[in-house]
């Protein structure tokens, strides 16, 4: 009888994290901003491929929205930790609210341009870069460690399920309302998340607060804490592989969907929501089953598993057959989004918690040197070939890095 009990609460006590009214904000908070950021990344690429016909500006638009995670990712996580994190949230927020608005009413009133769309998705990246480090630190703070994996596992598949429904919200948005029906959709969601954050409690005041460090002072203690852990650093080399070599291709879906399968916008959408598709699955499923002992392994297997997916779908013909690949891709995707964030959370002391996620906001804003890359080498060739050079070298770094850092592997 007691294993019983042992075994419904192994399998149904995961769900308990929904009766913690803070969690079920954040989580809420984190579902409304993926499926607005995947909406806003298909609508983009889409319109500038209309506008300019070039895959390389394609990419360029999105390392626009990027870049704020690789120039201030590493600072804001050093800034806010001694801040008050539900205020710092709440200006994000408001900022990318603010943002959306603009691109709408430019977009309506016919003075929309590639390069302000540019400064737009700039300052939504921004939000985005401010967003990511501190509300992840809060969801740890709230569930304690006991939980924290569950409760990334359960954070990985909302983003999983937004990379699903982001996309296709936002095919369909483009083609019946245009730019300026997707970004009034993108303010309201937006919106919404400011309203969320108004309700979060404010959070317990740090027993760290009082410690007066400089910001040089706190980057380089997080630096230096981050090198000195094997695990920490092992997934911050595979993060910025993965979004060199991996995440790049995103940029340009809405090339390859049309260079190789003639894609409208919603089949263009359908392509893009695929992987999410994939990695709703896969999140789900950890989030019952992952325990630490498998942490590392799920989250290396993870990696390969998606650059791999990504690989053989970029030589495929057949729509229907990517689709299916892809999805596949991404289950991979869920063991690596879901133990990144729970492995370096749980390696960190909690003083080092937000400076060390704010690092690790910098490795993932690399991406825009790789969707460069992967947009000229499109620009050059076709989309297919680029994703598949640059998934195929992504794969053989995975495997040099392994080797040289065994402890990853544990």
């Amino acid at each position: 009888m007691a294993v019983h009990v042992t075994s419904w609460e192994n399998n149904v006590g995961p769900l308990l994290l929904f009766t913690d009214s803070r969690f079920v904000r954040l989580w809420a908070i984190g579902g409304l901003i993926g499926v607005i950021r995947w909406l806003e990344i298909l609508v983009i690429g889409i319109y500038a491929f209309q506008v300019s016909g070039s895959p390389f500006v394609v990419a360029a638009m999105l390392v626009a929205r990027m870049a704020p995670m690789v120039l201030f990712g590493t600072i804001i996580g050093a800034i806010v930790e001694n801040r008050d994190r539900r205020r710092v949230q709440i200006g994000a927020y408001i900022l990318m609210t603010l943002a959306a608005v603009t691109s709408a009413t430019a977009a309506s009133t016919e003075v929309m341009s590639l390069p302000l769309l540019a400064g737009v998705a700039f300052l939504i990246g921004l939000g985005w870069s401010i967003d990511f480090p501190v509300r992840r630190t809060l969801i740890g703070d709230a569930v304690g460690p006991e939980r924290l994996g569950n409760a990334m596992s359960f954070e990985s598949a909302t983003n999983s399920a937004t990379r699903m429904i982001g996309p296709l919200i936002g095919g369909v948005a483009y083609k019946g309302l245009g730019l300026e029906g997707a970004y009034v959709i993108a303010a309201v969601g937006y919106g919404l998340t400011i309203v969320f954050a108004l309700g979060l409690a404010p959070p317990e005041p740090s027993p760290h607060a009082k410690i007066r460090e400089s910001l040089l002072a706190r980057l380089k203690a997080g630096f230096a804490y981050a090198r000195c852990n094997n695990v920490i650093a092992g997934v911050f080399v595979i993060t910025v592989i993965l979004n060199l070599f991996g995440f790049a291709y995103t940029a340009i879906i809405p090339v390859w969907a049309v260079e190789s399968f003639e894609a409208d916008p919603i089949f263009v959408g359908l392509l893009a929501s695929a992987e999410g598709g994939g990695a709703f699955l896969g999140s789900v499923t950890l989030a019952f089953w992952a325990r630490p002992p498998h942490f590392q392994r799920l989250f290396l297997i993870g990696a390969v598993v998606f650059v791999s997916g990504l690989l053989i779908a970029s030589k495929l013909s057949l729509y229907g057959v990517a689709l299916l690949v892809l999805f596949g891709g991404g289950i991979g995707i869920a063991a690596f989004g879901a133990m990144q964030s729970t492995l370096v959370l749980r390696e960190s002391a909690p003083e080092f918690r937000s400076r060390v996620m704010g690092v690790l906001v910098a490795c993932i804003g690399i991406a825009p040197l790789g969707v460069l890359n992967i947009g000229l080498i499109a620009e050059l060739t076709s989309a297919g070939t680029a994703i598949a050079l640059s998934s195929g070298l992504g794969l053989t770094l995975i495997a040099l890095v392994t080797w040289r850092l065994p402890g990853i592997w544990r």
